[in-house]
């Protein structure tokens, strides 16, 4: 088993027709303990590390699954202020 690993980022386009893009995004590394170091060309300065849960409590920091919701139960729009939508801001160079 290699300890490199590429990334690739996987484009669906819209038609079943056409073959999915498969894009070089990145690295990974495989670490003495078997987790992954990852790098990715889109967050330059970042480094991620992916590994199993340690713990339970771990388990559902990382996001374990919730509870069953109500099939009625309706997420709530968050509203942004039209100060905010109708906002000029000429720094932005698009």
């Amino acid at each position: 088993m290699s300890d490199f690993k590429v990334v690739y980022l996987i484009v669906e386009r819209g038609d079943p027709e056409s073959p999915n893009l498969w894009r070089v995004a990145g690295t990974a590394f495989v670490c003495r303990d078997g987790s992954l170091n990852l790098k990715l060309d889109m967050f330059p300065g970042l480094r991620f590390n992916i590994r199993e849960p340690k713990s339970n409590g771990e388990r559902a920091d990382a996001g374990e699954p919730l509870p069953e919701v109500s099939p009625h139960a309706r997420a709530v729009p968050r509203r942004i202020p039209k100060e905010v939508i109708n906002k000029k801001d000429d720094d932005i160079p698009f």
